[in-house]
C-alpha cells in the first residue's frame, strides 16, 4: 500500500468583498490497480467516448486535465472535455483546467469533446485501499 497526498488551495483578494485563503490536504491510502500520469486523445462529439476508468472493483481517486491541445499536440484547442460517470454528463474542463474526485467502484468514467475538435486530455487514478 501506497500513500497519496492531494493538497486544494484556494486564494483570491478580489473574488468577494472578503478575502478568500483557504487549504486543505488529506492523506490518502492507496492500492493496486492503479495507472500513472498518462495522456490519451478524446474523440470529438458524435465519436466514442474514451473510457478514463473503467467499472471495477474498489472505489478510485481520479485526475483530469484539459491539456488546451488538439490531439495533433501543438494545436491549441478552447473546446470544452465532457466528462461522463456512467452516461451523465457530469464535469466539463476547459482548457488548462483539472479535476482530482473519488469516483464510485462500479461507475465507469469516460470522456470525450464537446466540438469537433479531438482533445489531448492527462489522466490518472489510484485504487482506494
Amino acid at each position: 500500500m501506497a500513500t497519496l497526498t492531494p493538497t486544494l488551495k484556494l486564494v483570491s483578494t478580489d473574488v468577494s468583498s472578503d478575502a478568500l485563503s483557504v487549504s486543505v490536504t488529506d492523506t490518502l491510502t492507496v492500492g493496486a490497480p492503479s495507472v500513472g500520469l498518462s495522456k490519451t486523445a478524446i474523440a470529438a462529439t458524435g465519436g466514442s467516448d474514451v473510457t478514463v476508468v473503467a467499472s471495477s472493483t474498489g472505489n478510485k481517486y481520479v485526475f483530469m486535465k484539459h491539456t488546451g491541445l488538439q490531439a495533433d499536440g501543438s494545436t491549441a484547442t478552447t473546446q470544452e472535455v465532457v466528462v461522463d460517470f456512467g452516461t451523465t454528463d457530469s464535469i466539463r474542463l476547459s482548457s488548462g483546467e483539472f479535476a482530482f474526485f473519488p469516483a464510485k467502484a462500479s461507475t465507469a468514467i469516460t470522456a470525450v469533446s464537446a466540438g469537433n475538435q479531438t482533445i489531448i486530455i492527462e489522466y490518472a487514478y489510484w485504487t482506494k485501499a
